[in-house]
């Protein structure tokens, strides 16, 4: 069932034989409305469904993330004030949440950041209002216009000066979502390499597979990340859990992948393609089900366990 089955004539098929089951629409999450504070008072603590829902947007993308912020790292260093400035005005509140940030970020740092550096990773965790700091980057990714991220490129090069600094994930560091058909499709295709794109995850899968359980998803897709270059964040984020975050540009395989439960829930497994993912052989003899890699690096399939 290993390598010699991807070299038969037998074809890849997809995760299940029931296609029909893929474009089962998941019960939304909800979440309660935020409350925006006052300029006078410190921002109210963080529910986790309103974090949560960071944790399941996977940070995969069909291009490469860099090629939008090309000449980002020719900016010099600046403070976060100076970093943030083209979206006075445009972010609700930003000068009081950038006082924030630079009050309660993790600082002295034992790795060495400065009190900008780590203040930059603290406000890109905060929360406030209806649409932060957070919620402005993200929307000019998903733009793919270089002429919206140009305004975040001071931003951008203090920030990964912090991410240098921050000490690696070492194992695997997970997102996760309802079941997306598009995923698969994505995975599945003869479509270019995955990339990945800027974004948190967490430590452990479950707290995203209870969360999403208890929101009343029962078909799921977990996503796990391995030598991609995560750094962990958990001291220098304003939220509670033990985070990690991703940045652009990273290239991906479908090292291996699982079927976890009757509802045809998937773990998905990605790893970095500067570490040569080898496929995983099934510890018991079963039916094979093939899941065909796209990446030219990966033309065999890798099959689940």
């Amino acid at each position: 069932m290993g390598a010699g089955c991807c070299g038969s004539k037998t074809q890849a098929i997809q995760p299940t034989s029931n296609h029909a089951a893929y474009r089962v629409k998941s019960p939304p999450i909800t979440s309660k409305p935020e409350t925006v504070p006052t300029r006078n008072k410190s921002p109210p603590a963080m529910r986790n469904d309103s974090v949560m829902q960071r944790f399941l947007k996977p940070s995969i993308s069909g291009n490469n993330p860099l090629k939008l912020i090309d000449g980002y790292l020719n900016e010099p260093l600046a403070s976060l004030e100076e970093a943030l400035q083209p979206f006075n005005g445009q972010i609700d509140q930003l000068s009081y949440y950038i006082k924030e940030a630079k009050t309660k970020c993790h600082f002295p740092s034992e790795h060495n950041l400065t009190r900008d550096e780590s203040a930059a990773i603290y406000i890109y965790t905060m929360k406030w209002s209806n649409k932060c700091l957070y919620d402005h980057l993200q929307e000019a990714w998903n733009s793919q216009d270089r002429s919206r991220m140009k305004p975040w490129y001071k931003y951008l090069r203090l920030f990964k000066s912090a991410f240098d600094k921050l000490p690696n994930a070492k194992k695997e560091i997970w997102q996760g979502t309802p079941f997306d058909e598009s995923i698969i499709e994505k995975l599945s295709s003869k479509s270019p390499t995955l990339y990945t794109s800027m974004g948190l995850c967490l430590q452990s899968s479950n707290e995203i597979q209870d969360y999403l359980e208890k929101n009343g998803i029962t078909k799921i897709i977990l996503i796990g990340y391995e030598s991609v270059n995560g750094k962990l964040i958990g001291a220098y984020s304003a939220n509670p859990w033990n985070e990690a975050l991703l940045f652009p540009g990273m290239k991906l395989g479908v090292a291996s992948y699982n079927v976890i439960d009757a509802n045809d829930s998937l773990t998905l497994h990605l790893k970095g393609l500067n570490d040569t993912p080898a496929p995983v052989r099934s510890k018991t003899p079963r039916p094979e089900k093939h899941f065909e890699c796209a990446n030219n690096a990966h033309n065999h399939s890798f099959f689940m366990q």
